[in-house]
């Protein structure tokens, strides 16, 4: 796989649900904290599809870097959010149930993808969202409203996992807006709003997903990874 342009986000999807000899073949480019992450799993489904999306980041990122795909050495930043050893490449990587969604960039990135599953997505929009973001979701009907909500959730964790706080950051403390005209982060406490670029995608139904970068005039590349 080419890596990405410098002006270019790659962005690939890969199922998690290998076959067995697929997953075994994966788990041999582990490095030993890898296998022992792996073997803590209690529940064989949560296991199986982790060890698949670390071993498909390893196999994608050593396709983009020209090495094997044991040969990745992965660096850790303040807030644990993952680079890679001796690259300018940025990646970030999101899983939900059999899907996962990479993003790799010259720039700052941030992925989210999410399985919509039936909960109390209004509740938990009146306490996470901003009241702006609350507003123009409930100018919708129920289902566009339930729609609108996975959207709007995975642009704003894309966000976080794009400035490496996660969960130190409020998701209160920034504004996305999905409008007609497109999507972009209006505000956000302590960053200037203007340096990003949000992406939502089209990924297998009924999952959703986007990504987020540091960085504006950038393109988006979309390919899926055979598994």
């Amino acid at each position: 796989m080419n890596a990405p342009a410098p002006d270019e986000l790659l962005v690939v999807v890969a199922s998690l649900d290998v076959s067995d000899e697929r997953r075994e073949q994966l788990l041999t480019t582990f490095a030993p904290r890898e296998r022992e992450r792996y073997q803590s799993f209690r529940h064989d489904e949560h296991r199986f599809r982790w060890g698949a999306s670390r071993g498909l980041l390893r196999e994608i990122l050593g396709s983009v870097l020209g090495i094997g795909p044991a040969e990745v050495r992965f660096a850790y930043g303040a807030h644990g959010k993952p680079g890679i050893s001796g690259s300018r490449l940025r990646f970030n990587l999101s899983h939900s149930a059999g899907l996962g969604l990479l993003v790799i960039g010259y720039v700052e990135v941030g992925a989210d993808v999410e399985l919509p599953r039936e909960r109390r997505s209004d509740d938990i929009a009146r306490r996470f969202f901003t009241p702006k973001e609350i507003e123009r979701l409930f100018a919708l009907d129920k289902p566009a409203r339930d729609d609108a909500f996975f959207r709007l959730w995975t642009c704003k964790e894309a966000f976080l996992k794009c400035t490496g706080e996660g969960l130190s950051r409020s998701t209160r403390s920034y504004e996305i807006d999905l409008g007609p005209s497109g999507a972009r982060l209006v505000w956000a406490d302590g960053v200037d709003a203007a340096r990003y670029s949000l992406f939502p995608l089209t990924v297998p139904e009924p999952y959703r997903g986007a990504v987020f970068a540091e960085g504006k005039g950038l393109s988006v590349r979309q390919e899926s990874w055979p598994t």
